[in-house]
């Protein structure tokens, strides 16, 4: 009635074939049953020696007053029925209840047992209503008894999983990295299978010992399932941040290790890029050769220009990654300002190598055409064209910038590397040459055109 555990000594008359260790492991058992609320309350014993002698009631107090893992609040017997046993119970008893710690109330039949206690609490055989299987209860016990068994591997798997990797080497090498966060990530997943597994057997056995009309043996039963599905839910849990802690760590590291390798991989290609660049001074001597080098220069470009999108993304992954609260924001930040600049260079060296191509072309473009000019103009000195042909020929000059001979010297030297010095000086001083020839040839013909005719005189 007061809410307190119950442990019953049947009358079996097999109590004495209990061995001292046996009797112990069997109490330690039966009083972790209760939950610690119940537990701490102190327990009722009943002990039943109704078909047996008063000796028997004498070892089993003596027994439990040698040990008992619990607090006691009241120990009752049923006393021996036999008549002799009656008569040695009623002297015997006042001699021996001030013998215990606890206190001892002797009943002589159920129906004074029951004045204690409300009938459904008890069995039958004790007068009572309690209906109770006890192979069933055994049953019930041993597959709790499993599920808790199991539910302690899981657990110690975990925290051995968890202990494991909490402190592990996570590598240098993003390959080393990646298949570590791989395997352990498959070990996760294992266990976690299990808790599911095991999620899904306790909630089959919740559902097997929860019946209707239970009896209160049986609820503790179903409280006891319920409690332990509770702690695997919180185990899980548990378990789930961990390892989503952990997980990120190492997917960050990875990131990491990541942007490294590839920071140095990058940085390595820019660098030689850059020193091909350095390398490419010539800018060729004939129209024929700078089209190769522009080629070559175009050709060069896209493949720095393929590389240099690569480092840009390397630049992006690590300012995406420094907005990581587990970032080291100055390491990253001083790698990504590194490849910025190394690119930065490569591209300024590409555009002066493409202008000084361009402007070894135009250079070529126009002693080209000096040259036809040049060409042109000596067949015309050699021939006899007029006036009209001279001044389209000066007039052609125009279109390669020839103004005036010092003029045109100043605009080639002006475009002229080290290579392509000698050249035009060679046909600047060509070019001034034809043009002085051309413009006597001019000034001549002129003055032949502009010469008054001689007057015709008459013959008499």
């Amino acid at each position: 009635r007061d809410h307190r555990p119950l442990i019953t000594f049947p009358d079996n008359n097999n109590f004495h074939v209990l061995s001292a260790g046996e009797y112990r492991r069997l109490l330690l058992y039966l009083t972790s049953i209760p939950s610690l609320l119940e537990a701490e309350m102190g327990f009722h014993i009943i002990i039943d020696r109704r078909k047996d002698r008063w000796n028997s009631v004498k070892t089993v107090l003596l027994r439990i007053s040698e040990f008992f893992p619990g607090i006691i609040h009241t120990v009752y017997v049923l006393r021996p029925a036999s008549f002799l046993q009656k008569a040695l119970s009623e002297v015997s008893s006042k001699l021996f209840k001030e013998e215990f710690r606890f206190r001892v109330l002797v009943c002589s039949g159920v129906e004074e047992l029951c004045e204690h206690f409300d009938r459904s609490q008890l069995t039958p055989d004790l007068g009572g209503e309690l209906q109770y299987s006890h192979a069933e209860w055994i049953q019930q016990r041993i597959a709790l008894e499993k599920f808790s068994t199991l539910m302690k591997e899981i657990s110690s798997k975990l925290d051995d999983f968890m202990h494991e990797i909490v402190d592990c080497d996570m590598g240098n090498d993003p390959s080393q990295t990646k298949e570590l966060l791989d395997s352990q990530e498959t070990r996760y997943k294992a266990l976690k299978d299990e808790l599911t597994s095991a999620t899904t057997q306790g909630e089959e056995l919740l559902t097997q010992v929860r019946k209707p009309n239970l009896t209160y043996n049986i609820i503790s039963h179903v409280a006891a399932v319920e409690r332990l599905l509770v702690q695997l839910e919180e185990t899980e849990r548990q378990f789930d941040n961990f390892w989503q802690k952990h997980s990120t760590k190492l997917n960050h590291w990875l990131k990491f290790r990541t942007f490294l390798l590839n920071f140095k991989q990058m940085q390595a290609t820019l660098d030689g890029h850059l020193k091909t660049a350095c390398d490419m001074t010539e800018v060729g001597e004939t129209a024929s050769r700078v089209e190769n080098l522009i080629q070559e220069a175009g050709d060069f470009e896209k493949l720095c220009n393929c590389d240099l999108n690569t480092a840009s993304a390397v630049i992006e992954d690590g300012e995406k990654l420094m907005q990581d609260p587990l970032s080291s924001v100055d390491h990253i930040e001083s790698k990504c300002e590194e490849l910025r600049r190394t690119s930065a260079l490569l591209i300024d060296k590409i555009n002066k190598r493409n202008m000084l191509l361009a402007k070894a072309r135009e250079l070529m473009d126009r002693i080209d055409k000096a040259n036809e000019w040049c060409t042109t103009g000596v067949e015309l000195l050699a021939g006899e064209g007029g006036l009209l042909a001279v001044d389209k020929l000066l007039e052609d000059a125009q279109t390669f910038g020839l103004a005036a001979p010092d003029q045109f010297r100043d605009m080639l030297m002006h475009s002229a590397t080290q290579e392509t010095r000698a050249l035009v000086t060679q046909v600047a001083q060509r070019v001034e040459d034809v043009w002085l020839m051309v413009s006597v040839k001019r000034a001549t013909l002129q003055r032949a055109a502009t010469k008054p005719a001689r007057p015709v005189q008459s013959v008499p």
